[in-house]
């Protein structure tokens, strides 16, 4: 058993491990367009796009309200003078003339509408926590009807309440005091 393991455990195995070639960019595989060098401009801008994602898909998991038309798109949404500020080139290089331009605009689209459909999932489990109960969720009509139906019934209840308890003064009352009422 040690001599299989012996054999398994060569140096080339043992220095296999800690080679730089080892996957240092992360879990991510990089597309064809990305050059290797991690100094190269299409490595940065690949870079650049995962990290803004990441931090994009953190702020929307912690967005804890409904969205509005007053939410700002950059909550969910990467923009392409983000990714040029961190490249530190000019999104318009970036973006349309350079070689790879295509390639990056076609992977930052696809990252935008992934993040898209992200904040929609996370909105639709926002908007079902939300139920719409009790009397905030109402418009005033429906408040106006509810208060009077509410009303009647408060009326009513009072009105049944007075004559039960006159009936029950009238039952306990002296009989030589119903004769003066008259009753």
């Amino acid at each position: 058993m040690s001599n299989e393991l012996d054999e398994l455990m060569t140096d080339d195995f043992l220095s296999g491990l800690d080679s730089p070639s080892n996957n240092n960019e992360g879990l991510f595989d990089k597309p064809p367009w990305v050059r290797g060098d991690t100094g190269h401009t299409t490595f940065k801008a690949w870079r650049a796009i995962l990290d803004l994602q990441a931090i994009k898909e953190k702020s929307i998991k912690n967005y804890g309200k409904v969205a509005d038309r007053k939410t700002p798109k950059s909550l969910y949404q990467i923009k392409k003078s983000e990714v040029a500020d961190i490249v530190a080139i000019k999104s318009q290089s970036l973006f349309r003339t350079s070689g790879f331009s295509d390639d990056i605009r076609a992977f930052f689209d696809d990252v935008n509408s992934e993040l898209l459909d992200l904040f929609e999932i996370e909105q639709n489990k926002q908007r079902l926590r939300r139920k719409r109960t009790g009397v905030r969720s109402k418009c005033k009509p429906e408040l106006v009807d509810d208060v009077q139906v509410l009303r009647e019934k408060v009326e009513e209840l009072e009105r049944r309440a007075v004559k039960d308890t006159l009936d029950l003064m009238l039952q306990r009352m002296p009989l030589d005091l119903r004769r003066k009422l008259s009753v």
